[in-house]
């Protein structure tokens, strides 16, 4: 694996603010959060800052890894949530709140490529997850590919062997875009003839 570019580094007092966008000049973004969220989903047609797609759950990213004596661990991709997002009307505005997640996070940055490194005492793992978008300087049709790219690390901390594995979960959101009401509801629909 390559070295990736670095220019400036955020330690975990300045991920709050972080959105890195991916996804194709022109159709859409996602952007990657400072702890490794997916935040900020403008993906139909429209602005959408703090719109993420919520039913029973919001998109995830989870490892399950497990040591030759069978012990188990298993975190969120993610680092912690900021004490500010635990204080809500309802309780915790935060994405999947409840899910553990790694104690320690920084953001190393160089647009369009950003990595967010995760570490935690009790894991015997450490996560690097790499995303950039297909910016192209000069080149608007590889520049506006619609894709963002994410790649998670795993580095083994001890000297035994680990089994791991990444698991992904986005939930299915059409028909809704952040506006308003969401679900069948918001849907448009037509018949067209010809």
């Amino acid at each position: 694996m390559t070295d990736w570019p670095i220019l400036k580094t955020y330690d975990e007092r300045h991920l709050e603010a972080i959105a890195l966008p991916l996804g194709g000049i022109g159709t859409g973004t996602v952007s990657l959060g400072g702890r490794g969220n997916l935040r900020d989903w403008e993906i139909m047609n429209r602005p959408s800052k703090g719109f993420v797609p919520v039913r029973s759950f919001g998109p995830c990213f989870v490892v399950f890894v497990k040591d030759g004596a069978g012990r188990t661990y298993a975190r969120g991709l993610e680092g912690p949530i900021p004490l500010s997002l635990y204080e809500g009307a309802s309780g915790s505005p935060a994405v999947n709140h409840g899910l553990p997640r790694f104690r320690q996070c920084s953001f190393a940055a160089a647009y369009p490529l950003g990595q967010v490194k995760l570490a935690d005492p009790d894991m015997p793992i450490e996560v690097t997850l790499q995303a950039f978008n297909p910016l192209v300087p000069a080149d608007p049709e590889s520049s506006g590919i619609p894709v963002a790219v994410l790649r998670y690390v795993l580095r083994n901390r001890t000297d035994k062997t680990l089994q791991a594995s990444v698991c992904g979960v986005l939930p299915n959101f059409i028909g809704n875009d952040g506006a308003g009401q969401g679900g069948a509801k918001a849907n448009r629909n037509e018949f067209r003839e010809g």
